[in-house]
């Protein structure tokens, strides 16, 4: 009997879970799940019962029915009392994933940039603060570009260690991490599956998404929103690491950027020795 009734749970078909938020979550989606499935089978219960009780027959004459007031009150104040009761039940979890004053104090960072059709992230450099971008400062949303999606202040020395990787990022196990999302064309949809997110990006706006996840490994990010023909193509690739892991890997993109902002020594002059035997 359990194995017959595990076809029905949908729980199962979920990716794993490794936030430390998914399982209330997964536990809302449970219930929500279970009320809809009551829900279906007492109305089409009732609908294949009254289609059977009044079918068509010769000997029955029809008659003007009016309504009953009983049944209408009943079916309005039943459904309301129910979506009551779940908004308030999943009032505190939805406060705690989404509201911003609930957001934790950050261990990690990141500021991200939905495109047609990729991801790019950036994280501050070795000092720890982002340099002056369109998040930190609104006048620097007019040098955002297709080269500059950030719109980075190239000229801020603060932020000449800050680090951009494209459609691949990497977080630390058991660290609060705190992202910024905005998107320079149209709408998408930061979706973690395993982590249990899904936060709309939208243009001209920073969205606040934040997670702690527990179990380290390499996952999926996708776009959950329609965003144009390339649509299906747009996902990209994070990796959970321990913290010492995280740090040197922070540390090797740190120590990237700074080779390629330190100037290169100019190659030596190589002496013409064709030219020196055609005078001898």
């Amino acid at each position: 009997m359990d194995g017959f009734f595990s076809v029905f749970d949908m729980l199962a078909w979920f990716p794993e879970n490794i936030s430390t938020f998914g399982q209330e979550l997964d536990s809302l989606f449970a219930i929500i799940y279970w009320v809809s499935v009551a829900i279906f089978f007492l109305t089409f219960g009732v609908l294949g019962y009254f289609l059977v009780k009044y079918r068509y027959s010769p000997d029955r004459r029809g008659y003007n029915y009016h309504g009953n007031n009983v049944v209408e009150i009943t079916w309005t104040v039943l459904p309301t009392l129910l979506f009551a009761a779940i908004g308030l039940y999943s009032d505190d979890i939805w406060e705690r994933t989404k509201y911003s004053k609930r957001v934790p104090t950050a261990d990690v960072e990141i500021l991200v940039l939905g495109k047609q059709y990729g991801w790019v992230f950036l994280y501050p450099g070795a000092d720890g603060a982002f340099g002056r971008n369109a998040h930190n400062d609104r006048t620097a949303r007019s040098l955002m570009s297709a080269s500059n999606p950030f719109g980075r202040d190239t000229a801020d020395p603060a932020g000449f260690d800050d680090v951009v990787t494209e459609n691949q990022f990497v977080v630390p196990v058991n660290a609060n991490v705190v992202m910024r999302g905005s998107s320079i064309d149209v709408l998408h949809s930061f979706f973690l599956p395993h982590a249990r997110v899904k936060q709309d990006v939208v243009p001209g706006t920073w969205m606040t998404i934040w997670y702690n996840l527990f179990k380290t490994g390499k996952y999926e990010l996708a776009c959950a929103e329609l965003c144009g023909g390339g649509h299906y193509g747009m996902r990209a690739e994070y990796e959970v690491m321990s913290r010492t892991d995280y740090d040197k890997w922070l540390d090797a993109r740190n120590a990237e950027v700074k080779a390629a902002r330190t100037p290169q020594p100019a190659p030596a002059a190589t002496a013409d020795t064709a030219a020196v035997a055609s005078l001898r």
